[in-house]
C-alpha cells in the first residue's frame, strides 16, 4: 500500500500574540516558529508518522526556504518527486500565520512563484490498486491527470478541500473521498451549514465535515457517523485540518472501517491542537 499525494507546500512562519492587534498597533510576540505548512504535505507527514509509506509532488524553489522543506519531507521518510528544473527564478511560498493562546489563527500566504504543475509534470509509473492519492486541489490540470489514473488502476482519491480552487469541478467526479472543512463550505455554497445530500451531491461517494468543537461527521447515501470533538485546551489550531486529513488518509491506506478512521481521524487532530506546531502527533501504538 502506499500514499501519493500532490499540492502546495510552503514554508510557515508562526507568531503567537497575546490577542490579534488593531490596525496601525503594535504586539509584542509571545512565541514564534518555522514549520513546513500546505494541506498536502502536512497530512502525509501524519500519515508518515504512523507508518504509511508516501510520496509527495509539489513545486518549490532553489532557494533557503526550498532547501528547508526538501530537508524536512527526507527527515519524515516522505519521497519528494522534485523538480530538477527548479530555476534560480523560482521562489519557494510561505505563509505568515497569527495565533493566539486561545487557538485562532489568520494567515496571509504566497503559494511561490513558479509556474504550476500540468499534467506532463505527474509521474503515474508507480500507481497500483492500493494507492491512495490525496490532494489540496491545487494545479487543477496535474491533480485530475493523476486521479484518472489513480482510479483507472482502482485506487482511491481523497480531495481535502480547503477552498474553492480553479478547476475544482472538473476534479469531484473524480474523488472518492470529500473531506469538507467549515472553510470550503462556506466558499463553495457560501454557507457554512450545509444539507448531507447536497454535499453528496457533489459526486464523491463519501463525504467527511469537520466543525470543530462540534466534532466530525462521516456522510454517505445509506446514513451517516459522527464523533463528538477531542476534550482539549487549544494552544495552536493551525494545521489541525491537515493533520486530520493525514489520519484519514492512514486509516484508508490500512483498509480500516470507516468508524475506526473517523474515530482515529479525530483523536489525532484533536491532540495536535494541544500543542505549538503542525508535527505534534501521538506516538503511543494503541493509536494505531
Amino acid at each position: 500500500m502506499s500514499v501519493w499525494g500532490i499540492g502546495t507546500v510552503v514554508v510557515d512562519h508562526v507568531v503567537e500574540l497575546p490577542q490579534f492587534p488593531g490596525e496601525d498597533t503594535k504586539a509584542e510576540i509571545l512565541f514564534d516558529w518555522q514549520q513546513m505548512g500546505g494541506p498536502v504535505p502536512v497530512a502525509l507527514s501524519t500519515a508518515s508518522h504512523f507508518g504509511s509509506r508516501c510520496r509527495f509532488r509539489g513545486r518549490c524553489g532553489a532557494d533557503g526556504a526550498g532547501d528547508y522543506i526538501r530537508r524536512t519531507l527526507q527527515q519524515r521518510g516522505i519521497e519528494f518527486e522534485d523538480d530538477a528544473r527548479s530555476d534560480a527564478d523560482w521562489a519557494t511560498g510561505f505563509a505568515q500565520v497569527w495565533v493566539t493562546p486561545s487557538g485562532s489563527r489568520t494567515i496571509a500566504y504566497s503559494r511561490g512563484r513558479f509556474p504550476v504543475l500540468t499534467a506532463d509534470d505527474v509521474d503515474t509509473g508507480n500507481i497500483t490498486a492500493d494507492t491512495v492519492l490525496h490532494l489540496d486541489g491545487w494545479a487543477a490540470d496535474a491533480a485530475v491527470a493523476a486521479a484518472k489514473a489513480v482510479r483507472a488502476a482502482g485506487g482511491r482519491v481523497v480531495l481535502d478541500a480547503g477552498s474553492v480552487k480553479p478547476g475544482l469541478n472538473r476534479l469531484l467526479p473524480l474523488v472518492d473521498v470529500l473531506i469538507a472543512s467549515q472553510l470550503f463550505r462556506q466558499s463553495y455554497f457560501g454557507q457554512k451549514h450545509v444539507d448531507a445530500r447536497l454535499l453528496l451531491s457533489l459526486g464523491p461517494a463519501d463525504v467527511l465535515t469537520t466543525d470543530g468543537e462540534q466534532g466530525a461527521t462521516w456522510l454517505r447515501r445509506d446514513g451517516r457517523l459522527q464523533v463528538e470533538a477531542v476534550a482539549v485546551v487549544a494552544v495552536d489550531t493551525n494545521g489541525a485540518g491537515d493533520v486530520f486529513a493525514g489520519a484519514v488518509v492512514h486509516g484508508l491506506d490500512r483498509g480500516w472501517s470507516a468508524e475506526r478512521v473517523l474515530t482515529f481521524a479525530n483523536e489525532v487532530a484533536g491532540y495536535s491542537c494541544g500543542f505549538r506546531g503542525n508535527s505534534s502527533l501521538p506516538d503511543s501504538p494503541s493509536q494505531q
